[in-house]
């Protein structure tokens, strides 16, 4: 009788056939000669990855980079969930405000950067500073909207019954809200690391947003393209964790839905 996989087992096959694909196709148009020289094959890559990882000045850069990124990424975490938690939970606060929210997650926070270079310098604390701009409002407009998800019900008991302030917080506010505050963190955790990775490029401050356009200036394509593998593998990283984290947290919620 044959085994058969298990499901984790099918969807790791799944994806590694999925990798395997996309390899091959990348082989493909690179063999044709349709793309620029420039482009590097896959193997020129998985050698330059090699390179990448036994490089102590990419693990210096990764590590200034991760820094500023999750420095960013707790400070707006926990200003937006404060804020989030008060606009989305008073009634006259979240219409006073709903015009500065909109304006605010539309803004183009990059646009920011000169005014913040020109104030603070080109450095990690300016890195930090726009890191959390562009974490805030994910993480503030998913609490304010779980904040304002209460069952009717719930909301006419805790009426009735004159539940103090912070019981109510505690046992009807925080819970509705957490899972939208979960999801919020884990979006801006991923923004935080592209963000940093952007300024890094645009400013030059030291990481590896600057090794990546030190090396297209060298004509070291293969090397640029595995710093952005291993930025990618670091985001999906800390987006698997973080995920692991919610279920984990909020296992509640998830026997809710089944």
């Amino acid at each position: 009788m044959k085994e058969t996989l298990t499901t984790p087992g099918k969807l790791l096959v799944q994806r590694l056939a999925a990798i395997a694909i996309l390899l091959g196709i990348w082989w493909l148009v690179i063999a044709s000669g349709t793309m620029p020289s420039m482009l590097p094959g896959v193997g020129q890559i998985l050698e330059a990855i090699a390179e990448a990882f036994v490089s102590p000045a990419f693990w210096a850069s990764l590590g200034r980079t991760l820094t500023a990124a999750l420095a960013g990424w707790a400070i707006a975490s926990v200003i937006g969930v404060l804020f989030g938690l008060l606009i989305g939970s008073i009634g006259f606060l979240d219409r006073s405000t709903s015009i500065l929210i909109d304006f605010g997650r539309s803004f183009p926070v990059l646009a920011l950067m000169p005014v913040v270079i020109m104030l603070l310098g080109s450095n990690i604390r300016m890195e930090i500073v726009i890191v959390a701009l562009s974490c805030l409002w994910p993480v503030m407009v998913q609490t304010i909207y779980g904040a304002r998800r209460q069952d009717a019900a719930v909301a006419d008991t805790v009426a009735v019954y004159r539940i103090p302030p912070m019981l109510r917080f505690r046992r009807v506010l925080l819970p509705s809200a957490l899972p939208f505050i979960a999801t919020g963190v884990r979006i801006s955790a991923s923004i935080s690391l592209l963000v940093a990775v952007g300024v890094e490029v645009i400013s030059q401050a030291p990481g590896v947003g600057r090794q990546i356009t030190l090396m297209q200036q060298a004509q070291r394509w293969d090397l640029a393209f595995a710093y952005l593998f291993f930025t990618g593998l670091v985001g999906w990283a800390l987006a698997a964790i973080l995920q692991r984290c919610e279920n984990r947290l909020l296992i509640w919620k998830r026997q809710e839905n089944d």
